[in-house]
């Protein structure tokens, strides 16, 4: 998952290049499922009711000089109460499924067609976010 947001984009700019009113690291972070495919302004995010909520997410450090992260533990997202298809995933600066910003975003490999009772687990070390 390479692509930033555009509130991200900003963050890192004003970090690296300390610009006025220098960012704050996010509190904590989770992931989110996607019906659609993400991008920098719409996240299409599945909403809550549906045995969905975000998952907090915790990554390790980046590799060197490769440019990566990975989430150090698994993520579990259900089960669903009906059946959906998720085709994307996105990194949040916030747990609560009704604020935050998109930080990254990213189509999955494939889509997931899952059924009413079905959960989805993404392995650690599975979502992969670099900077390229």
């Amino acid at each position: 998952m390479a692509a930033l947001s555009t509130a991200t984009q900003k963050l890192v700019l004003d970090w690296l290049l300390n610009a006025a009113g220098t960012p704050t690291r996010p509190p904590g972070r989770a992931v989110g499922l996607t019906f659609g495919a993400p991008t920098s302004v719409s996240a299409s995010e599945i909403a809550t009711g549906s045995g969905y909520t975000r998952q907090s997410v915790l990554f390790d450090a980046a590799a060197s000089p490769a440019g990566s992260a990975s989430n150090s533990a698994a993520l579990t997202f259900g089960p669903f109460t009906a059946g959906c298809t998720i085709s994307g995933i996105h990194i949040w600066d916030s747990i609560s499924a009704t604020v935050g910003n998109v930080l990254f975003y990213g189509p999955l490999a494939t889509a997931r067609t899952l059924g009413a009772g079905d959960s989805i687990v993404v392995a650690a070390g599975a979502l992969i976010t670099t900077l390229a």
